[in-house]
């Protein structure tokens, strides 16, 4: 069935496909035999009536791709930033940063893939968190694709692999110089804005103890995740119809990832900080939110819904706006390459076809 779309799929790898959605959806069902342990959790309406003019709002998000050829793996970053406003004028402003590089493997130095991976991960958010501050303006309210721990992921003191190199960003000399921009320039975001840090997939899970009672089975805390238990209330009924924020949760510098629960560093203004899911529309599932500082409910209530006029579809559109301003296909990338050249340097696949 699956040859005749062209899709190259194996009728036994259809057969495991078929295994690991079925357990998927066997834990989601399992959640809802949860009812006996799950606790009501407190919700709060957002203010969708507009009272006053929605206010400025920047955006951000990066796209990368990574090319592995025979002697060197090739990497490009784009990162987008928007200043959007509703005011009379709707004007909007946009600044691109754009980074790109090659890793080569050397004689005295080999490392795991996932370095290079990690490398450009941290690369995206130096792009995105510079951008936003030359577009910043008179806005109020930043708007990140992701959480706040996920810009703060990856502090290393490993040096920098010898045979990496970045375009426009040669000042880096290990993990943890990459890591301290993305802080600094968080940090300078904050006394300017307020950032709202809003994540499409979970990172980590903050809501399990205060959504499960006490006598829940450790190995079934261990099998859900934040989603599958507001979902489930979702189903059951037990989650507003209309705009809301779930009761925030403050995370503390105790409470967050090895390593950062550990470093010799003060992070504050961005820890600790504030946690909730947001639902801007019953229809689509809530959104993570991740504030730094620590926010009471009515004035995380008026940040989120300063932004609600922007939402109305579930998830913001100024960063859908910037997501897909952003995005590079890999395609795309390929196609670049050979314009310029680089279809005479040897990818190890020539003979299967493959030349770029």
């Amino acid at each position: 069935m699956f040859w005749c779309l062209k899709i190259p799929l194996h009728d036994g790898l259809i057969v495991e496909l078929s295994r690991t959605i079925n357990e998927l959806l066997r834990k989601v069902v399992t959640a809802d035999d949860l009812g006996r342990y799950v606790r009501e959790v407190y919700s709060y309406p957002l203010k969708t009536s507009q009272v006053s003019e929605p206010p400025d709002v920047v955006a951000s998000d990066s796209s990368r791709v990574i090319k592995k050829l025979s002697l060197a793996t090739v990497y490009a970053i784009q990162a987008v930033s928007a200043n959007i406003s509703l005011r009379e004028s709707k004007s909007c402003k946009f600044v691109i940063k754009c980074t790109s590089g090659y890793y080569i493997p050397t004689l005295s130095e080999v490392i795991p893939e996932e370095l290079v991976i990690r490398i450009t991960q941290l690369l995206s958010r130096v792009l995105e968190v510079d951008s936003v501050l030359e577009v910043i303006d008179s806005a109020e309210v930043a708007l990140f694709d992701g959480s706040l721990i996920s810009f703060l992921w990856g502090y290393s003191s490993r040096p920098l692999p010898k045979g990496f190199r970045s375009t426009g960003y040669s000042n880096f000399s290990n993990l943890r110089d990459v890591w301290y921009e993305i802080f600094r320039k968080i940090t300078e975001i904050v006394k300017l804005v307020k950032p709202l840090f809003i994540a499409k997939t979970l990172r980590r899970s903050y809501y399990i103890d205060i959504l499960l009672s006490e006598e829940t089975p450790k190995e079934i805390k261990s099998e859900v995740n934040d989603l599958i238990l507001i979902n489930m209330l979702r189903r059951f009924g037990k989650l507003p119809k209309q705009p809301y924020i779930l009761q925030p949760v403050y995370i503390t510098t105790d409470k967050l990832p090895k390593p950062l629960n550990s470093l010799n560093i003060n992070l504050s203004p961005l820890i600790p900080m504030t946690v909730t899911y947001v639902a801007f529309n019953h229809s689509t599932q809530p959104y993570q939110v991740s504030i730094p500082g620590v926010w009471g409910v009515d004035e995380l209530v008026d940040i989120i819904s300063s932004i609600y006029t922007y939402s109305h579809t579930g998830y913001p559109d100024p960063l859908r706006v910037v997501h897909s301003k952003s995005k590079l296909s890999t395609e795309e990338f390929k196609y670049v390459l050979y314009k310029l050249g680089l279809n005479s340097i040897p990818t190890g696949r020539e003979l299967l076809g493959e030349f770029l």
